[in-house]
C-alpha cells in the first residue's frame, strides 16, 4: 500500500502538472487523504470478512475520493486516471477482504459520479462513464483473485487455530505429566519406605505410626491443595499436626494460572498460612483457596479452645492482603 500511494502521488502530480487551478489541486490532495484513510481501514480492520460498518466507510471514501479529485475544468484526459485507478485498487482489496458486493456497488456509484461529472464538465455523460470502464477489468480480476485466495486463507486460519489448540493441549499434557512425576517422586521418597515395611509385615512403634499418619496427611494435602504445596506450608502443617492441631488444606483453583505475579502471590500466601499454622497450638485450622474470579483469594479459619478466628486474603492484582481478622472467646 505504501508503494502504491507513492506511485499514486507521483502519477497524480504529473497528470496535473500543467494545471494552475487552485481548487483542482485542493481536490486532488483531499482525494489522496480519502484514499489513504480507506487503505488504512482495509489493512487494519479485524475479522474476516471485513466488518460491514468498515466496509461502508471504505466504499464511501473511495467514491468521495473520486468525486473530489475529478478536475473542473478538464485540462487533459490523464487527469481522471489516478483517482479512478486508486478507487479501483481500494475496491478490489475490499473484495479480497470478503465484501465483493460492496466493492461492485462502489464501482457502480463511481461510474454514476463520473457520468454526472462528464455531463456537467461539458465532456458528455457517456465520456464520463467511459473513463471508468477500464477499471472494471481490474475489478473482475480482483474478484476472481479473491475467489481463489479466500479459501486458501480460510485453510491457513483453520491450520493456525488447530496448531494453537494442539499447542495448548501439549502444554496441558506436559503440565499434568510434571505434576504426576512430582507426586510420584514425593510418594517414592516419603511413602515407599513405610509401604515396604507394611508389605514385609514389620511392626511399627507408636512414634512411627504417628509419622506415617503425618506423611499420609501431607500426601493428601498435595492432592487436595496443589496451590498450597509449598515447603513452608508443608513444614508448618507437619509441625501443627504433631502438636495435635487438625489441619485441612483445600484448593478450588484460584491460583491455577501461570505467571510471575501468580507465583509471587502463591509465595506470599504460603508465608501467611505458615504464620497462622505456627501460631496455632490446638483446635482446627482450615485453609481454602477460593475459586477463580472472586475478590477473596483465600480464607483461613482457626477454631481453638481460646479463639475463633477467620482471616481473608484479598485477590486484587494477585496481591495477598489481610482484610479480616475476627477474634471471639
Amino acid at each position: 500500500m505504501a508503494l502504491f500511494f507513492c506511485g499514486y502521488v507521483v502519477v497524480m502530480s504529473c497528470a496535473n502538472a500543467g494545471t494552475t487551478d487552485f481548487w483542482t489541486w485542493v481536490g486532488a490532495l483531499i482525494g489522496v487523504g480519502f484514499f489513504m484513510v480507506a487503505a488504512g481501514l482495509i489493512l487494519g480492520a479485524p475479522g474476516d470478512p471485513m466488518p460491514m460498518r468498515t466496509t461502508l466507510v471504505v466504499a464511501t471514501l473511495a467514491i468521495a475520493g473520486v468525486a473530489v479529485s475529478l478536475p473542473s475544468p478538464l485540462t487533459h484526459v490523464m487527469q481522471t486516471g489516478p483517482s479512478i485507478g486508486a478507487s479501483v485498487i481500494i475496491l478490489a482489496f475490499t473484495a479480497v477482504r470478503g465484501r465483493p458486493l460492496a466493492a461492485w456497488a462502489g464501482s457502480a456509484a463511481i461510474s454514476l459520479v463520473a457520468t454526472v461529472w462528464g455531463h456537467v464538465a461539458g465532456q458528455g455523460a457517456f465520456w464520463g462513464l467511459a473513463v471508468t470502464l477500464p477499471g472494471y477489468a481490474i475489478m473482475i480480476m480482483g474478484s476472481l483473485f479473491s475467489l481463489m485466495l479466500r479459501p486458501m486463507a480460510g485453510q491457513l486460519y483453520a491450520l493456525r487455530e488447530a496448531n494453537e489448540r494442539q499447542a495448548a493441549l501439549d502444554a496441558a499434557t506436559a503440565a499434568a505429566t510434571e505434576v504426576r512425576e512430582r507426586r510420584l517422586a514425593a510418594l517414592d521418597e516419603r511413602a515407599r519406605p513405610i509401604l515396604t515395611r507394611i508389605a514385609e509385615r514389620e511392626e511399627f512403634t507408636d512414634d512411627e505410626v504417628a509419622v506415617a499418619r503425618l506423611i499420609e496427611a501431607q500426601l493428601r494435602d498435595g492432592i487436595r491443595a496443589p496451590g498450597l504445596d509449598h515447603p513452608r506450608v508443608r513444614d508448618a502443617a507437619w509441625q501443627a499436626r504433631r502438636r495435635g492441631v487438625t489441619v485441612l488444606l483445600l484448593d478450588d483453583g484460584g491460583l491455577a494460572a501461570d505467571g510471575e505475579d501468580t507465583e509471587a502471590a502463591r509465595r506470599r500466601l504460603a508465608d501467611a498460612v505458615a504464620r497462622v499454622l505456627d501460631e496455632t497450638s490446638d483446635g482446627r485450622v482450615t485453609v481454602r483457596i477460593q475459586p477463580p474470579g472472586r475478590a477473596v483469594l483465600a480464607s483461613v479459619s482457626v477454631v481453638g479452645t481460646s479463639r475463633v478466628e477467620r482471616v481473608d486474603f484479598d485477590a486484587s492484582d494477585l496481591a495477598v492482603h489481610e482484610v479480616a481478622d475476627v477474634n471471639a472467646q
